[in-house]
C-alpha cells in the first residue's frame, strides 16, 4: 500500500469544508435571484409597470414616452392612431403647470396574448386656464372606467404594447376635439 499522508484536519467530524459552503451559498443565491426575476417577469407585473409608465408619460407630457408603449396598429373608436393618442395626451397635459394622473380601482385581466386594464383615472394638479380646469372636471366626473387594451407583440416579457384606449362615457365626437387642437390654440393658429 502506498504511503498516503492525510492530515487529521481534513476529516474532522461535523466540519464542512469552506469550498462546500461557498458552492452551496452560490447555488442558493442564484436560485433566489432567478426566483425573484421570474416573479418580476409575470405578465401582471409587467403590465402594471407598463401602465404606470404610460401614466408617467402623460404626467410628463412626453410624446416619446407614450409612443414607445403604443403599438403600430393602435386604433380606437375616435379614429386615433398611436401618434394621435400621444398628441392628445400631451395636448390635455399641456393645460397644467403640474399634473398628477392616478388610477383608481384598476383591475387587470389577461387572456393569452391580450390584456385589459380597467379603472378610473383621477386627474389633479395646477391647471393653466379654463381648458385645463375643464379637462380635469370632465375626466374626474366620468362614471365609466377607462379600458386600456394591451397585446403581447413579441415573445419577450416586455413585449406588451397598447392597442386601444376607451371610455364608454366619452362622446363619439369628443366634443369636436381633434388631436393637436389645444396646442394649435395656444400657438394662436
Amino acid at each position: 500500500m502506498p504511503d498516503v499522508n492525510l492530515s487529521r484536519r481534513d476529516f474532522q467530524p461535523g466540519r464542512v469544508p469552506r469550498s462546500y459552503v461557498l458552492i452551496l451559498g452560490s447555488i442558493a443565491l442564484g436560485s433566489a435571484l432567478i426566483g425573484a426575476l421570474a416573479l418580476q417577469l409575470r405578465p401582471s407585473v409587467v403590465l402594471a409597470r407598463k401602465q404606470a409608465s404610460l401614466l408617467d408619460g402623460i404626467e410628463r407630457r412626453s410624446p416619446p414616452r407614450i409612443q414607445r408603449l403604443v403599438a403600430d396598429d393602435y386604433s380606437d373608436r375616435w379614429g386615433f392612431q398611436g401618434e394621435d393618442l400621444a398628441t392628445t395626451m400631451v395636448d390635455a397635459g399641456g393645460q397644467f403647470l403640474a399634473l398628477v394622473v392616478k388610477a383608481e380601482d384598476a383591475r387587470v385581466r389577461i387572456e393569452g396574448s391580450r390584456a385589459t386594464i380597467t379603472g378610473r383615472l383621477v386627474i389633479s394638479g395646477k391647471p393653466v386656464g379654463p381648458v385645463g380646469q375643464e379637462v380635469m372636471k370632465q375626466i374626474n366626473r366620468l362614471k365609466e372606467p377607462f379600458v386600456f387594451t394591451w397585446e403581447k407583440k413579441h415573445f419577450l416579457p416586455g413585449g406588451w404594447l397598447l392597442v386601444r384606449v376607451d371610455n364608454a362615457a366619452l362622446p363619439e365626437d369628443l366634443y369636436g376635439y381633434e388631436p393637436g387642437d389645444f396646442g394649435r390654440a395656444m400657438r394662436g393658429e
